[in-house]
């Protein structure tokens, strides 16, 4: 085997190296996520408002949408306790201490499902992922 060979047969075995790293810490904290979000959609459904509220960071803001705001309607939502709910895909990207996520929610059976898709945007907090903004997309 020459020279070239051995170098480019090298950084080729690096740069596996490296991004096999990269794939294991992502999905390790994309899986933490995906978990939390499943825990959260679980709790709503049970009716716990307060399992879904701490999910929600102390700094959330969306646009002019304040924490208040968000936590009223979270209540009001979770009040309506409709069921089944099931979070059918979900899209999530780390980097570092921040996290965005995707999430397709599909609430109710047969003819009264409705679906709706969130971007989320997730801070690590004190060792803990929490939501820092929320955005539904269109229907």
């Amino acid at each position: 085997m020459n020279f070239y060979v051995k170098v480019t047969l090298g950084v080729v075995g690096l740069i596996a190296l490296a991004l096999g790293a990269i794939f294991l810490f992502s999905s390790s904290e994309e899986k933490e996520i995906q978990k939390l979000l499943e825990g959260g959609l679980e709790a709503a459904v049970a009716g716990n408002e307060e399992a879904v509220i701490a999910l929600i960071s102390p700094n959330y803001k969306n646009g002019d949408q304040t924490r208040e705001q968000i936590l009223h309607r979270i209540r009001w939502a979770v009040s309506q306790r409709i069921s089944p709910a099931k979070m059918d895909g979900a899209a999530i990207q780390v980097d570092g201490e921040d996290a965005d996520a995707s999430v397709r929610v599909v609430v109710g059976a047969l003819k009264y499902t409705r679906e709706f898709a969130l971007r989320l945007h997730l801070k690590k907090e004190s060792g803990a992922w929490k939501i820092t903004s929320a955005e539904e997309l269109g229907r």
